[in-house]
């Protein structure tokens, strides 16, 4: 007798051909293998539905990804070895990378890849290929979290692709992602953060764009300009509460602009419980979304209840 269990993560990985190999265009390979977990908590892949994914047209990729990707080569590149001496002159020898690969084989909850590699030739021997395992703790703070943006980037295409294949299989229609965007407000450094950054993943992979600021607000911009054309693109707001959120003046600001644009716009306002705690004034008459310390099958309840309210789906089956 076979149960059914629920696709609920996916082993994945890439391969970046940086287009300085003969014969080999730059391109992107994306491998993935959807993960299922039984009553113990082990994980297995499901084989017949893992997949490949190829972005050979490079003028396809989107312009934010192609960047991200030339800015991971450029790291990498300054953690392969090289050569430079001067003895009446200088000699200079760098190295020239050919692949950078990125696999994601590690079992939830671990976020970090289990390999980073890099193929590489160095200049004075262009037909002879090295590879270098560069281990995750030698990167630092930045270059971890470049590498962690390309992967969710990636793993969001392998999650399409892998919807597309099941509705396939069940001669389901593909239907067009809807255009929503949402903002998420939290207090950084709390109980919170953990939980606003996993929604945000999980969020982003089922195409509703999320404006989470560690992914938007980058060093030397605007924070005031930045949050402010957040809310102006966005259709509703995350209000994730716990007892230090209305301590930040940052997140009481957030509150009170989510709550005007409601009042101005058809926007949504969703309060998200990470604690027990007392509601701030304003959005005591607003229902709230319960997330504290949830099992794996109450996040996906929830979070189905968090996406109806996005779409404003209409709960009333007899509407």
């Amino acid at each position: 007798m076979s149960t059914t269990r629920k696709i609920s993560t996916l082993e994945f990985g890439y391969e970046f051909y940086t287009g300085r190999k003969a014969g080999v265009d730059k391109q992107i390979n994306i491998n993935y293998s959807p993960l299922v977990q039984d009553e113990r908590g082990n994980f297995s892949a499901v084989g017949q539905l893992s997949g490949y994914v190829r972005l050979g047209d490079w003028a396809q990729v989107p312009l934010e990804l192609s960047q991200k990707l030339e800015a991971l080569e450029k790291v990498c590149a300054t953690l392969l070895p090289s050569y430079e001496v001067d003895i009446g002159g200088t000699l200079k020898i760098e190295a020239v990378i050919v692949e950078i690969l990125c696999h994601y084989y590690t079992k939830p909850p671990v976020e970090i890849p289990s390999q980073l590699s890099v193929i590489y030739f160095l200049s004075t021997a262009p037909t002879k290929t090295t590879q270098e395992n560069l281990k995750w703790e030698s990167l630092s703070r930045s270059q971890q979290l470049l590498v962690s943006n390309v992967a969710s980037w990636v793993k969001q295409q392998a999650w399409t692709d892998l919807a597309n294949k099941i509705r396939l299989l069940s001669d389901q229609p593909i239907q067009a992602a809807k255009g929503h965007r949402v903002f998420l407000s939290y207090k950084r450094q709390s109980i919170s953060a953990p939980m606003a950054k996993t929604v945000a993943h999980r969020l982003s992979q089922q195409h509703i764009a999320v404006w989470f600021d560690e992914w938007e607000i980058k060093a030397g911009d605007s924070v005031v300009g930045k949050i402010g054309e957040g809310f102006k693109n966005s259709d509703a707001c995350l209000i994730f509460l716990e007892s230090q959120y209305s301590s930040s003046d940052w997140c009481t600001k957030e509150m009170n602009t989510a709550l005007t644009k409601a009042i101005t716009e058809n926007f949504t306002v969703i309060p998200i419980l990470v604690e027990d705690c007392a509601k701030p004034e304003l959005l005591k008459d607003l229902k709230h979304v319960y997330l504290k310390e949830p099992s794996a099958s109450e996040f996906e309840q929830k979070l189905a209840e968090i996406t109806d309210a996005i779409y404003k789906v209409d709960l009333n089956p007899y509407r």
